[in-house]
């Protein structure tokens, strides 16, 4: 068992590491950024320190640096554990700062009690240190390049959530259940980045019972076919109301049930269209654009998307069904007989 400090600004970053490590039998410690981590371990002298690299106050370089011109605390051996730097730079920043090893998250159990034990194991260098004279402006460039990635991520969202904010508007103002479906398939494929989207849902059509909308397309002037609900992987979709994502990157694409004439495609992302009262279809779209297939992130907005569609579609057909009975009562009003009294 060793004392272990983590060192991390995000609290359920920083609680699962503890977590998995109490699991071992480790003592853990905890500091919310460098400056907190360097008060712990000249108060503590943990046996080992977990740090990320991006934090407020003082970054884990520095954190490391100044554990590093400490006497008491020079040969205390660094984990870097972080999800967002450039391999290369930070692997030799890291090997500059003496850090024992770099980890990628997420990593599994395994993986981070095996780079503990190896890093208790090691021989702490006594060494003096010396700071390089290039290493202010490598630490620089990839703080640097770390905060803007940062942005442009804070960026991409801003931009999700105010097309989607968007699109619930339309949602909410769209009455006609077809025009409706229209308008979120091709949202959905605007909003996720597919490069084409289908929607499916059942309907008591006199062609097929299918009633379908295709955006992202090109049939050169032809009908676009008309899919199935119950075919392929798809089917299985509207059957079990279940989610698919599936990538195949080195095969030569997928027709994921979709018929022949619509483009294959290395990946695919559907879900279906339901609410508490029953299934109504899927929807479906094919190859993210610009990354190698759909990520988490993007099968929970769809799911999120597709039960908020299939609320306001069930009640657009519900108002439908109104208006269409309201009407037929009108015609048996002017039909009927005069009573007689």
């Amino acid at each position: 068992m060793a004392k272990i400090l983590v060192v991390d600004d995000d609290l359920m970053n920083r609680k699962l590491i503890v977590a998995q490590l109490s699991t071992d039998g480790h003592l853990t410690l905890e500091a919310g950024d460098g400056l907190d981590g360097l008060r712990v371990a000249r108060a503590e002298r943990p046996q080992l320190v977990i740090s990320d690299i991006l934090m407020p106050s003082m970054d884990g370089y520095d954190f490391v640096r100044a554990l590093r011109i400490d006497q008491d605390l020079a040969g205390i051996p660094v984990i870097f554990y972080t999800a967002q730097y450039h391999e290369r730079e930070a692997v030799n920043l890291a090997r500059v700062c003496r850090v024992a090893r770099v980890l990628v998250k997420p990593c599994s159990q395994a993986e981070l009690l095996k780079a503990v034990d190896q890093s208790l194991a090691g021989v702490p260098e006594s060494r003096a240190y010396t700071v390089p004279p290039s290493f202010d402006r490598e630490h620089l460039l990839l703080l640097t390049n770390k905060v803007s990635e940062r942005a442009d991520a804070l960026a991409a969202s801003s931009a999700r959530l105010a097309a989607l904010t968007d699109l619930m508007v339309e949602i909410a103002a769209e009455t006609v259940p077809h025009s409706l479906l229209d308008k979120i398939c091709r949202g959905a494929r605007q909003l996720l980045g597919a490069r084409y989207a289908v929607l499916a849902v059942a309907e008591a059509l006199a062609d097929g019972g299918v009633y379908f909308t295709a955006c992202g397309i090109d049939f050169v002037g032809a009908d676009a076919p008309r899919p199935a609900l119950d075919t392929g992987p798809l089917g299985t979709v509207f059957a079990e109301r279940r989610h698919l994502r599936v990538f195949d990157p080195d095969g030569p694409g997928m027709s994921a049930g979709l018929p022949r004439g619509y483009p294959l495609a290395q990946a695919f992302l559907a879900v279906p269209l339901l609410t508490p009262a029953g299934v109504y279809g899927w929807i479906c779209l094919a190859d993210k654009i610009g990354a190698n297939g759909f990520g988490d992130e993007d099968e929970e907005l769809l799911a999120v998307l597709a039960a908020l569609v299939g609320r306001s579609y069930e009640s657009s057909r519900l108002l439908v069904e109104c208006g269409e009975l309201r009407a037929r009562l009108l015609a048996l009003e002017q039909v009927a007989p005069t009573t007689v009294k």
